[in-house]
């Protein structure tokens, strides 16, 4: 059960937690901060997190973002 179709189980685990982060931050921001960001402008900065944790050793993502290391 370590692949699920191919798909590393730890990489998947750790992106899920870092999108969810995300969006939980995105929430906050909306609640307290009365501020909204762009669904898109979201995603690029998901994109940029899963980049800064493959840079900081998070080997297990590399495989959902090749390009970004």
């Amino acid at each position: 059960m370590a692949n699920m179709c191919g798909v590393p189980k730890k990489g998947l685990r750790s992106l899920i937690l870092l999108v969810v982060w995300e969006i939980w931050k995105e929430r906050n921001r909306r609640i307290y901060d009365h501020k909204e960001m762009a669904t898109s402008f979201l995603l690029t900065k998901i994109k940029e997190e899963v980049g800064l944790w493959v840079l900081a050793g998070a080997k297990c993502l590399r495989e959902f973002a090749p390009h970004l290391v």
